[in-house]
């Protein structure tokens, strides 16, 4: 019944600011690793590190590399969820267009300073066949920095969009023919 004191050699807790943990292992084959967690500002990063050399090298090192990670990096939100980014044509649907939404808050990780640099696009292969259910991925946002490979991030159907009917076929092949569409 009385109280207990366990040590810890996480080497991130207490020395980084909203570390949470997670393992520490030693073995002759692999060295010194850990695996740490923290989160400041609503942002998670998770580290792994092996190889090192002793006890008082994990903490320098991994310490180290969790603050480079939040110092030098930095989250941008993009689009909340829901919100509408852009069209895309339909072929042969009952719209002639379907709305590109965000299925979730999207976000990118760049270096700092890199989003004044960022470049945004949407990208699909289009136009794009009815029938679309409503939430199906028919697109991509894609985000480059130059200083990083492009980050792609899903875009769905913002409503479901059936097949075309007869009439509406006919007036499609109409507007083709005429370079209407």
């Amino acid at each position: 019944g009385q109280a207990i004191t366990q040590a810890n050699r996480d080497p991130l807790l207490g020395r980084v600011a909203g570390a949470d943990g997670l393992k520490t292992g030693h073995t002759e084959e692999a060295g010194y690793g850990v695996t740490g967690s923290a989160m400041q500002n609503g942002r998670r990063l998770v580290m792994v590190m092996a190889g090192l050399t002793s006890f008082n090298e994990r903490i320098s090192q991994s310490v180290a590399f969790m603050n480079w990670g939040f110092n030098a990096w930095k989250s941008v939100p993009l689009v909340k969820a829901g919100a509408k980014v852009q069209t895309a044509e339909v072929q042969l649907g009952d719209a002639r267009s379907v709305g590109l939404v965000a299925p979730r808050d999207l976000a990118v990780t760049v270096p700092q300073g890199a989003a004044r640099r960022m470049t945004v696009k949407v990208v699909y292969e289009g136009p794009i066949k009815a029938p679309i259910a409503k939430g199906a991925h028919i697109a991509d946002l894609v985000v480059t920095t130059g200083d990083t490979a492009p980050q792609r991030m899903p875009l769905v159907a913002a409503e479901a969009v059936g097949k075309a009917g007869f009439f509406d076929r006919v007036a499609a092949g109409f507007r083709a023919l005429l370079g209407l569409s």
